[in-house]
């Protein structure tokens, strides 16, 4: 980006976070600030970032909040403050969650992926980018899914497995010249370099590195030149050529330091102390204590102990939150059944009824009226039983108590409905009434005595 161009979105987004100073609508041209200076001017960025999330915090508007977290988050990661970064992305991450941000949750998975990775700890790195290329896959984020895919790559890499960080680092190369991405293309460009390094094709990796310089170049991305710059001072190291090697890590710790990038700097001052080893005291000397200033500012105790403090809080909110959705599958799949039971009942009534009005077999209605009464009533003492714990706060001796009161109102009830379905459905009649009724009794025994008449004339 030209520098006139840039200076007009900068004015453009200062005027729009003026004009809502008091409102919601404010809290996105402040981030919009952050991640427009985070290359060039990191302090700045991080102070838009802070008023953002202030602002977000005062109205509060959680999605701002969040999203100005995350953007803390990469600005401080960014910097090699690894444990402030961290605390952001995952705070961020929450309140995402909470608010069932998809989009949000995607960045912030990514973020805290690449966080984890700079932290050499690539199998945790894996599990969040991984988790990141899903919900990017779901959402059909492309250009994000690229990233992600490079991501996966540099994670391999550095776990040394090559096959896989190629293909994938490869599907990220192929969207991202799809889309014409040119705002991270020198990132895989330099890990393509890497992983063709690695595999011994010096030549390859080295037209990769370069590349990537000429893009990152063109977008005054430094902390990509400084990672470019490392590596091609690697390969010369490696290759025997000191001189070469000498200039590309100076270039390196030079646009390391116009980033305030301290991972590059760490990289750019050890391969300067290397060389300068046996040669020149008062160089090695210099670059010796600029490495061990970037990597206590990366790496100290305190820092560490903070990560592994952080990581294993949210190893804990995880689990809880996948406790949780167990405990709702489970609440879910139990009141699926009782909605079952609460339509199979009545149906099952209504099919007594049918048959008691065909010719089935009394015995056969009787059987199914009873076991039907049977379910209604086990049914209703299943369903109120949670309420009579919850208001029995489980204690055994008030829940027996509310349970025989309830048994003396239901159990004679019962009672009254299985007399009432014997007689209605079994019989179809009233109690006084005949079951089978025998019309013109009297024809029939006329009939049976007529012989006995016939036979008294022979007789006589």
């Amino acid at each position: 980006m030209n520098t006139y161009a840039q200076k007009n979105i900068l004015n453009q987004l200062r005027s729009q976070a003026a004009s809502h100073k008091n409102d919601t609508a404010g809290v996105e041209p402040l981030r919009q600030l952050s991640l427009q200076l985070q290359t060039t001017r990191p302090d700045s960025a991080l102070m838009y970032a802070q008023r953002g999330l202030e602002l977000a915090r005062k109205l509060s508007f959680k999605k701002g909040e969040a999203d100005c977290m995350n953007r803390l988050g990469v600005v401080l990661w960014k910097n090699g403050k690894y444990d402030q970064a961290l605390s952001f992305l995952l705070n961020s991450l929450k309140i995402r969650e909470e608010i069932n941000d998809r989009l949000g949750i995607l960045k912030s998975l990514s973020d805290i992926g690449i966080v984890y990775s700079d932290q050499m700890d690539n199998v945790k790195a894996l599990s969040y980018h991984f988790k990141a290329k899903a919900v990017a896959e779901e959402l059909h984020e492309t250009t994000r899914l690229g990233i992600i895919l490079a991501n996966i790559g540099n994670c391999y890499i550095k776990l040394n497995k090559v096959d896989s960080a190629l293909n994938y680092e490869m599907q990220a190369y192929a969207i991202k010249q799809n889309l014409k991405d040119t705002a991270t293309m020198p990132n895989t460009l330099s890990i393509l370099g890497d992983i063709n390094y690695k595999m011994g094709h010096t030549a390859l990796a080295l037209d990769y590195y370069r590349v990537s310089v000429n893009f990152a170049t063109k977008i005054n991305d430094k902390n990509s030149l400084a990672d470019s710059y490392n590596s091609i001072a690697q390969l010369y190291k490696q290759t025997g050529v000191a001189d070469s090697s000498i200039y590309y890590a100076t270039l390196a710790l030079n646009a390391a330091r116009a980033a305030l990038y301290p991972e590059g700097i760490f990289h750019a001052s050890n391969l300067l102390t290397s060389a300068y080893h046996g040669k020149n005291d008062h160089l090695e000397l210099q670059y010796l204590k600029i490495s061990i200033a970037a990597k206590d500012s990366m790496f100290n105790a305190e820092k560490i102990k903070q990560i592994q403090t952080l990581s294993f809080n949210e190893a804990a909110r995880q689990e809880e939150i996948a406790e949780e959705k167990h405990r709702e599958e489970e609440v879910r799949i139990v009141n699926l059944q009782l909605v079952g039971i609460a339509v199979f009942i009545p149906t099952f009534f209504l099919i007594i009824l049918l048959l008691s009005k065909s010719r089935t077999h009394r015995k056969v209605i009787e059987f199914m009226s009873v076991l039907a009464l049977l379910l209604a009533f086990e049914f209703l003492t299943l369903f109120i039983h949670p309420f009579v714990q919850r208001i029995s706060n489980h204690l055994p001796v008030l829940e027996l108590v509310i349970l025989v009161c309830l048994a003396s109102v239901l159990v004679p009830f019962h009672h009254k409905l299985t007399h009432f379905m014997h007689e209605r459905l079994v019989h179809g009649r009233k109690p006084h009434q005949s079951p089978i009724a025998a019309p013109e009794p009297l024809p029939e025994k006329k009939e049976s005595k007529s012989p006995a008449a016939k036979r008294k004339p022979a007789q006589g």
